[in-house]
């Protein structure tokens, strides 16, 4: 019953959007109001809480013992990497987990209303609709990234992990967001259209959990494989993280790396918001011209 309370219509969220004054000011209200919803709810789901601990310090133990595994069966991974199996797994996950909650947060924002039956009248307030449902995403998605950072420094702590917070990682980490931000308001576009079954978030996380380099270097990948590997945000976003983090920040090849990434990732980010809220817009004006919007 909690969480119905906390998820029921859009109390709070229309109450702010209500309000006649400037377009701001009102975005501004309204990011507050989605954040506070988003909240109440979160905070709701406490057992969900205590198992997302669980489950990210039992794979952090799995990775552990699998690094273990990769150092006894050769030294050679660290003077390669500059780093250990533990660490570089460690980042991978910190950084394309948390980054992909944008990846999902605009559409399941989108999918939640549509549910329950309050996406017609949530656009009917006086911000675009693209805006809307961004900033419906964007309460969702910053209460994520902040339990889902908070779990996974919790749980590295837990079991003596420690996760390098270089400028390189936060640098790649937001970039790396934008991207799957960019992603998520496309996906959001299509499920005003289609409601079930959108392939883009699939295809997406599906591909850079695969051949991004998150659990193993990109490099042990069959070399048919690894130009497409390469041509993956997410592949430069961890290159991006894990530069400055181990021996081999200390060459000029990193270094140059390190700034194509960099490049990489600020065009991809740009893009890939201009895409995705395109794809929204047409999905929204789509939605509203065919009457569907209040179908689920």
């Amino acid at each position: 019953m909690r969480a119905a309370g906390a998820r029921g219509a859009i109390g709070p969220s229309a109450s702010a959007l209500d309000r006649p004054p400037g377009s701001l000011a009102l975005g501004c209200r309204a990011a507050a109001a989605f954040v506070r919803r988003e909240f109440a709810t979160y905070v709701s789901y406490r057992t969900k809480l205590v198992l997302g601990l669980v489950s990210l310090v039992f794979s952090l133990v799995v990775f552990s013992f699998v690094g273990r595994v990769v150092a006894t069966a050769g030294p050679g991974f660290v003077e390669r990497y500059g780093m250990s199996y533990t660490s570089y797994a460690l980042v991978g996950i910190f950084v394309h987990s948390l980054a992909s909650s944008g990846l999902n947060a605009f559409r399941s924002a989108v999918r939640r209303e549509q549910l329950q039956g309050t996406l017609e009248v949530l656009l009917t307030t006086r911000l675009p609709s693209p805006a809307l449902v961004a900033l419906a995403g964007a309460g969702e998605l910053s209460i994520t990234l902040a339990g889902g950072a908070a779990l996974m420094l919790g749980a590295a702590a837990l079991v003596g992990l420690d996760v390098p917070l270089s400028p390189a990682l936060v640098s790649a980490f937001l970039l790396y967001t934008v991207i799957m931000c960019g992603v998520g308001l496309a996906s959001a576009g299509v499920v005003m259209v289609v409601k079930e079954g959108e392939p883009i978030s699939w295809a997406v996380g599906g591909l850079a959990g695969l051949l991004g380099g998150v659990y193993f270097p990109v490099d042990m990948l069959p070399g048919w494989l690894q130009s497409g590997a390469r041509a993956l945000p997410t592949t430069h976003a961890l290159a991006l993280a894990r530069y400055g983090t181990g021996a081999q920040a200390a060459s000029g090849a990193a270094a140059g790396t390190s700034a194509g990434s960099l490049g990489f990732l600020v065009a991809a980010a740009l893009a890939s918001l201009a895409v995705g809220f395109a794809v929204l817009e047409w999905g929204c004006r789509l939605a509203r011209s065919s009457g569907t919007l209040s179908h689920y």
